[in-house]
Parts: C-alpha cells; structure tokens; sequence
C-alpha cells in the first residue's frame, strides 16, 4: 500500500486522564478517511495531534513516511488543513487573504493563487471582502488556503458546517476531483449519510478509542442484510426459520418476520427459500447504514 499516513501506538493523556487511548491507523494516498465519534470521543483531540497543535503523550505519526517527532517542519509540508470555524482577515479581499498565506511559503505565484480561487468556485469573488462573504464562501476559501502549498494531506473539522445542499454538493466533489489526484482527506463529521457516500475509509471513535476502521463499504457490508418476509402460512413460515442456523428472527408480527441472515448471502438464503417449496406474499431487503453501524457501534457502549 502506498502510504499517506500512519499513526502508532497514539495516546494523549491530560493530567493522567487519557483522551485518545493507543491509535493506530494507516490511509492509502488518494483516500478519503472520515474520523467519526460521537461529542468527546477524541476527534478534535486526534486532528490536533495530526497538524502537531497538540503535542501527544506517546505514540508517533509518520507523513508519507516522515515522522512528525523526528521532523515536523519537513512533515507539516505536506499537510494543509482547516480546524474549527475557518478565521480570516474580514478587511481582506480572498486573494489577499491567500496572498498572506503564499507569503510564508517559496515561489507561489499569482496565477496559482488566482487558479485555486477559480478551483473552489470563487473566482468571480476576489474583489469582496471577506467580511462580506457567506459560512459557506468562507468554507470553500479555507479549503483554498490548505491548498496554497500544494499538501499531499488535507485535514478538514466540520467542513460542511453551515452550507446548504447546492454548497455541500460543491464541496463534496472538489474533495473528489482532488481525492482523484492523489491528495489524501481526514475529514471529522457529523454528517453521516454524507460520509457515507463521500468517504472511501471510516474510523469510528468512541472514548479515545478506536472502536472501528476500515474501507466504508466493507464496513456496512460486513453486517448481514436485514430482511422482511411474509409467508402464505405463517405458522409453516416460523418452524422453517426457526430450523435455520444462519437466521436469526428479530421481530414477528402478525403479517411479518424480520430476520438477519448470519454467515449467508442473500443469494444462498434466497436458494434455501425456493428449495424449501415455502410461498411467500412479500420479501425485501435492506442493507444497514453508515449510521446504522454507527448507532450500534457506540450506544451504550462502555
């Protein structure tokens, strides 16, 4: 695998009280990770550690291989991000803005900067003020300041905070274009059915904890379908179910079963029910969620 990022053994204690307990993960370049958890579970806490704003207790991160203990300068090169509500000068106009940043860094031209305003959609904006701009605008200029020097890592808290459909739609699919090319995302997000659709890894965090992680398909596919049927007999219906080892019966009702299928495809299962000579009125199927799995993985959990 061609890594973008590894994280080791990391752990962030405050006064002997752990906050991220023994993290590690690994992302493929071009990925998008969504760091998921419920309010406190450690996100800000990890991303913070990531971008090197915190330091951690133990562990290490290596950034396309460099460590950020042994050489931070040379690692935080290849990181851009965005944490918190995005901050800018409000007397500023987006170029200025962008100006400012380009300065700290070597040779960024004008027509780079004007190119990543064109980029996030705001190059009929470089005249406002910021101070004049939307959350969203805002949104989309701070992806265009992680970007000024050319980061192989980009980092986002929250990005979607405060825009509508048609902004997150645009934002959603330059993190794509960008995804396409290599760059690889660690988003941290509430937005679950979003994150489903956009990331191509979830790391689900409960506690400090890593309760999850892995590619987002696998993990919703890795639950056994759900399904719903009715049977012209229903009392024949049950005593077929109940003598199948890869079914278990969640719920009956008067009209209904709804069962998961264990160890078994729907395919098989489908098999099994034309075998079984069993006629039924209705069969449907729903494959869990994104926040389906969440839901289970951190209530109550302990």
């Amino acid at each position: 695998m061609d890594t973008a990022i590894s994280v080791r053994n990391l752990t962030k204690s405050y006064k002997n009280k752990p906050v991220v307990t023994d993290l590690n993960f690994e992302i493929e370049k071009g990925s998008i990770l969504g760091l998921l958890g419920p309010n406190g579970a450690g996100k800000t806490t990890t991303l913070k550690m990531l971008t090197n704003l915190i330091g951690k207790t133990t562990g290490d991160i290596l950034i396309d291989g460099i460590s950020l203990e042994s050489n931070p300068k040379q690692a935080l090169r290849l990181v851009g991000a965005s944490l918190d509500t995005p901050a800018f000068y409000n007397e500023f106009t987006a170029f200025e803005n962008l100006d400012y940043i380009a300065k700290l860094h070597d040779q960024i031209s004008r027509e780079k900067l004007l190119a990543l305003l064109e980029l996030v959609g705001l190059s009929e904006e470089t005249t406002k003020k910021v101070k004049h701009y939307s959350l969203g605008m805002k949104q989309r200029l701070a992806l265009a300041r992680a970007l000024v020097h050319d980061p192989k890592l980009i980092i986002l808290d929250e990005p979607a905070n405060g825009l509508d459909p048609q902004g997150m739609r645009k934002l959603y699919q330059l993190i794509r274009t960008l995804a396409e090319q290599k760059v690889t995302f660690i988003i941290s997000s509430h937005q679950l059915s979003d994150m489903e659709h956009l990331c191509t890894d979830v790391l689900i965090l409960n506690k400090g904890k890593c309760l999850i992680h892995g590619k987002t398909k696998e993990l919703i596919q890795s639950d056994n379908s759900l399904i719903q049927l009715a049977f012209c007999d229903q009392q024949k219906g049950r005593s077929w179910l109940q003598g199948l080892a890869t079914v278990e019966i969640l719920q009956e009702n008067e009209a209904d079963f709804s069962v998961k299928l264990k160890e078994i495809s729907f395919d098989a299962f489908l098999k099994q029910l034309v075998t079984s000579g069993q006629i039924i009125q209705k069969l449907s199927i729903r494959q869990k969620s994104l926040e389906d799995r969440f839901i289970e993985l951190t209530e109550g959990w302990d």
